[in-house]
């Protein structure tokens, strides 16, 4: 009871001083923030974003004047706040809000190693299943050991001839943006998905689907970016159909 007292009285105390408590935010994720003017001629007005230290973030906060900023925190690990103010449409300067936010030491964000690459069978003339036992797609895994869970992941996936696809093996019509959004199912820091894993091979070799993790978007609204030198690949390799003929 002592400890809710508490708590309210600092909530309380934080509302006066127009500081909201802190935020968790992984380095070098972005989050966008926006403000809304209660009281004040909105038309005309001009915003001014201030990250303290400045080193928080290398995102330009003098270039931001309107009510909505996107700030990379991508400075070192530690606590920053964050003050905007607004010169409203009459050219009356309001008090400046602040929050705190913490940056974090970055979570590893990866495929799960449970789940590795995988090899099938190219497929018959007409899309006919070859493996046996079919099947017709492959299953990974993405990991998140951030402090938030994950709300959705941004993979890319090319097929064995170089055109980047979606999940169901269909080229997209952008080839020159093909990120493909995975959605969380579930209220946690794992999102497993299915590759399609359809090909005919008639090459004699094999050939390979390639998969790489980009980023994904935590329930926090924070974009966290995935890390090259980490496990963010994965191959479906698709061995060649046999050939067979009477002698």
């Amino acid at each position: 009871m002592q400890i809710k007292k508490l708590l309210l009285t600092l909530a309380a105390l934080a509302f006066l001083a127009g500081v909201s408590f802190g935020q968790g935010i992984t380095q070098g994720a972005s989050k966008t923030y926006t403000i809304k003017m209660n009281v004040g001629n909105v038309t005309g007005a001009t915003y001014k974003w201030l990250v303290a230290p400045a080193n928080g973030t290398t995102t330009n906060l003098a270039a931001i004047t309107g009510n909505q900023a996107t700030i990379v925190w991508d400075g070192p690990v530690g606590n920053y706040t964050l003050d905007v103010q607004v010169t409203d449409g009459n050219g009356c300067l309001s008090e400046p809000i602040s929050q705190t936010v913490e940056i974090l030491v970055p979570g590893d964000l990866v495929f799960a190693a449970a789940f590795p690459s995988t090899t099938t069978c190219s497929d018959l003339a007409g899309g006919a299943e070859g493996s046996v036992p079919g099947h017709s797609a492959s299953t990974f895994k993405i990991t998140y050991a951030g402090n938030s869970n994950l709300q959705s992941a941004n993979i890319t996936i090319k097929n064995p001839a170089g055109k980047y696809i979606g999940l169901n093996g269909t080229e997209l019509a952008n080839q020159t943006a093909p990120g493909v959004t995975v959605n969380n199912t579930a209220a946690d820091k794992e999102i497993e998905l299915s590759v399609t894993d359809s090909w005919e091979n008639n090459t004699g070799a094999s050939v390979n689907f390639e998969v790489t993790l980009i980023s994904a978007v935590t329930t926090d609204n924070a974009t966290v970016s995935a890390n090259t030198a980490t496990d963010v690949k994965r191959t479906i390799t698709v061995s060649p159909k046999p050939v067979i003929a009477f002698e």
